[in-house]
């Protein structure tokens, strides 16, 4: 994310980036401005991610007032499970309210997608490549397992500020019928084929396609996570040779905070 503001590009408007101290910082977050105009919900409430290298310290800063409006619900995106995840249930439990967004056994597994070690999917025949556009966003929001009304606009700000993509549409390009979309976070995210056309390579011609483009716009690695039990998508990075980070070292979690309501 930091990467992408410094470059001008794929930023998220409305979001700033605050640290415990600096420059030896031992949490690092982006959250919305207060206030900010311009600020768009990704995907939905106020939105937060952290990165924490040590985690006492975590703790203490959670707990100060100026950190974390905890006024008001706050969905904290894609945090690391074992430590911040952890960090933020007890929190959540001292304010009152507990509202977590999974189940506490399962986790998002990262894959890594670098284009020197996938296997290339050309298109079959009756496919091309096409761009997608704020047109599409009705779609892919209706599409998308999270989608909801509250989403769209999250997902018309990607296609309008032309995030990184990938749409597979049927040959005369009326149809789009698979694409993937690139996270505010640095990850890809949403793949999705239609139902008629699935079991023919295009769910992974789309992931190639795009972890291509994140690659080439300087990025390390293209990578996204997988929930743990969805097991066609787990087979599906596997066959096409994205590196699983092993979730004993590193998983992910999203959680979410809900105030409790006022005492009378």
């Amino acid at each position: 994310m930091i990467r992408n503001r410094l470059n001008g590009r794929c930023d998220w408007p409305g979001t700033e980036f605050v640290v415990d101290r600096y420059p030896e910082y031992s949490v690092l977050m982006c959250r919305p401005v207060k206030n900010h105009p311009n600020y768009v919900c990704w995907p939905r409430a106020y939105c937060v991610t952290l990165f924490c290298r040590n985690l006492e310290r975590l703790e203490d800063v959670l707990r100060e007032d100026d950190f974390v409006d905890w006024t008001q619900r706050v969905a904290f995106f894609a945090v690391e499970k074992k430590s911040v995840s952890t960090a933020l249930l007890k929190r959540f439990h001292e304010l009152g309210s507990i509202e977590p967004m999974w189940e506490s056994d399962h986790c998002g597994i990262v894959h890594l997608l670098h284009p020197s070690h996938l296997v290339k999917s050309e298109l079959p025949e009756g496919f091309r490549f096409g761009e997608l556009l704020e047109a599409h966003a009705e779609q892919i929001n209706r599409e998308w397992k999270y989608g909801t009304p509250d989403s769209l606009p999250f997902v018309q700000t990607v296609l309008r500020n032309k995030f990184p993509s990938s749409g597979i549409f049927t040959s005369d390009g009326s149809r789009l019928v698979a694409y993937i979309l690139y996270m505010t976070d640095g990850s890809m995210f949403n793949g999705y084929v239609d139902p008629e056309f699935r079991y023919r390579g295009l769910y992974q011609a789309v992931n190639y396609d795009l972890a291509c483009k994140v690659v080439a716009l300087g990025q390390p690695s293209a990578f996204l996570y997988v929930i743990e039990d969805n097991e066609a998508s787990l087979r599906s990075y596997a066959k096409l040779g994205a590196k699983r980070v092993d979730p004993a070292e590193w998983c992910v979690d999203w959680q979410s905070f809900t105030p409790p309501p006022p005492v009378e």
